[in-house]
Formats: C-alpha cells, sequence, structure tokens
C-alpha cells in the first residue's frame, strides 16, 4: 500500500487542479488511513507528508477519541458512530456521501473543540485499487 501512496505524488496536471482546491482533501482507504492530501489539507494541519500519510484520519484531525484505546483511531467503541468512518464505509460501497451536516470533537492544543462541518466521500479506483476522495469543508473557516 505505500507504493500506492508514492505513485499519487505525481506532479502532473491532476496534481496542479487537486492542490488548486481550497478544501481540505485526502485520500483514503477503506480503514480511513491517509494516502495522499492536497495543499488545503497541509495548509490546515500544518504538517509535513510523511508525519501523516499512513496515518488514520481522526489521528490526523486530532480526534478526541482517536486515543481512547490502545489500538488507536477506528478501534474505539466511539469510532462506531464517526461520521468519517460512516461516510468512507458508504463511499466503499458505492454510496458517496455530499455536503453530509457532521460535529466533530478535536483536541486542538490541549482544548476540546467542537466542530460543525461538512464531509463528502467519493469513491474512485486507481490502478485496481478502490479508494476514497473526503473533503471536509469547515475545517478551514
Amino acid at each position: 500500500m505505500q507504493t500506492l501512496a508514492v505513485q499519487f505524488l505525481d506532479q502532473g496536471l491532476h496534481r496542479v487542479i487537486f492542490n488548486a482546491v481550497p478544501i481540505p482533501m485526502f485520500v483514503v482507504d477503506e480503514d480511513v488511513c491517509i494516502l495522499d492530501y492536497n495543499t488545503g489539507a497541509a495548509r490546515l494541519l500544518g504538517q509535513d507528508k510523511p508525519n501523516f500519510v499512513l496515518h488514520r484520519g481522526g489521528e490526523v484531525l486530532q480526534c478526541v477519541h482517536a486515543s481512547d484505546v490502545r489500538e488507536g483511531c477506528g478501534r474505539s467503541p466511539a469510532c462506531l458512530n464517526c461520521v468519517l468512518r460512516k461516510s468512507v464505509g458508504a463511499a466503499f460501497k458505492g454510496k458517496p456521501v455530499v455536503r453530509q451536516p457532521a460535529r466533530m470533537q478535536l483536541l486542538i492544543n490541549g482544548k476540546r473543540i467542537l466542530l460543525d462541518l461538512k464531509v463528502s466521500c467519493h469513491p474512485f479506483s486507481y490502478e485496481q485499487h478502490a479508494f476514497a476522495l473526503l473533503m471536509l469543508e469547515g475545517l478551514d473557516d
């Protein structure tokens, strides 16, 4: 899977378009593991690619439940209701999610923040592998 993440680093026209979109966007696998992201997401998170490529979305976004259990993001009972997991799961079942209102609790600088956002998630395939494009509107407000 790591080699596929590296393939997404192609600097062609598609990369330029992907990075031109100001909304934070993430290419994820079925476990919400981040394989790539655009500059909108990089600006928001202020981290480098090696820091959160191949990490799960809740860990990167600092979800309050990402460290509830030793196994990490996606493994806690609270994760069953996670809007990101549900949206990605729906996309992988062929049901795109478009601007679904959501509320997430994040831990930013040691403070719990309740964040309202709109989640969109669309499935796609690349070299016979399934992925999803996860877009989070409202994170950059």
